[in-house]
């Protein structure tokens, strides 16, 4: 059920934060649902694969939306899958995907798509260690290494919970591609990472990408949303909104880092995932 929410709620939380960038900037705006037809489109278009490209081409995009869907089964938002240590699971489910779309970036042989490649590789092992310490954490304050036993901000875990939520932030820019990580609107050789990777695709591809990065960005929102008090999907629409209205300022009037300056950004994610599992470790 929440991998279904996801999908059907991804366009509309992209197509959200595009209308807040251009009605910040006095550009005439499109409707929010406007990527709902933008994404039809795509998906009407035929399959078109480079000359020398394998299958591996085909399956990267298919793959890194099921395994973002995949990732969606274990969140506890509404009935779902769930067992200890489901949130490694899900985690790598996430970097399955993002492993496949390196492949098949690599596979088209073009330039782009090696840099691409290359690039989105170092921002996830940047990005990685701080996750998982800060989820690990989360865990060891509440129930257990599941989603569901996850604790709730309070004042027992105030400060624990905040440094958590704190480096799933950072995450969540990464993951997601966004500003200041990446630019996700971007074409120029020097700052692209993620839009490197999918030059060479087109149609029911690019469309199975778009999709993908909004699905991975709801996830990390609802990691978020089960650490906040309140009913679950109630809190994990606030969480959305939050974001999509942060993204919107954030790539207004903010800027991308240079690539060189990123391992100064993410060793936040890992400073606040060390923190959170130091203060978890402390109060056992």
């Amino acid at each position: 059920m929440t991998a279904l929410l996801f999908l059907l709620l991804a366009p509309l939380f992209s197509g959200s934060v595009k209308w807040l960038k251009a009605r910040l900037t006095h550009r005439q705006e499109a409707s929010p649902l406007l990527e709902y037809r933008n994404l039809a489109k795509l998906l009407s278009k035929a399959w078109v694969r480079p000359g020398l490209s394998t299958p591996v081409f085909l399956l990267g995009p298919t793959l890194v939306l099921l395994g973002a869907l995949a990732a969606a089964l274990f969140l506890p938002l509404l009935p779902g899958l769930s067992f200890a240590g489901d949130f490694l699971v899900a985690l790598y489910l996430l970097n399955l995907g993002r492993f496949f779309q390196m492949l098949a970036a690599l596979d088209t042989g073009s330039a782009f798509g090696a840099q691409g490649s290359y690039r989105e590789g170092l921002v996830t092992i940047l990005a990685e260690p701080g996750t998982l310490m800060a989820l690990g954490a989360a865990a060891l304050a509440g129930e257990g290494l599941g989603l569901a036993g996850l604790p709730v901000l309070g004042p027992e875990n105030a400060l624990v919970l905040l440094l958590v939520l704190a480096s799933l932030a950072v995450a969540l820019l990464a993951e997601g591609a966004r500003m200041p990580v990446d630019d996700p609107t971007t074409h120029l050789e020097l700052t692209m990472v993620h839009e490197a990777q999918l030059l060479d695709h087109g149609g029911p591809l690019l469309a199975l990408y778009e999709l993908a990065a909004s699905v991975k960005m709801l996830f990390y929102a609802g990691l978020m949303a089960l650490l906040l008090p309140g009913p679950k999907v109630l809190v994990f629409m606030g969480v959305v909104l939050a974001w999509a209205l942060a993204l919107g300022y954030l790539e207004t009037f903010g800027v991308k880092l240079r690539y060189l300056r990123l391992p100064d950004f993410l060793s936040y994610n890992t400073l606040f995932g060390v923190l959170a599992l130091l203060g978890a470790i402390w109060k056992l």
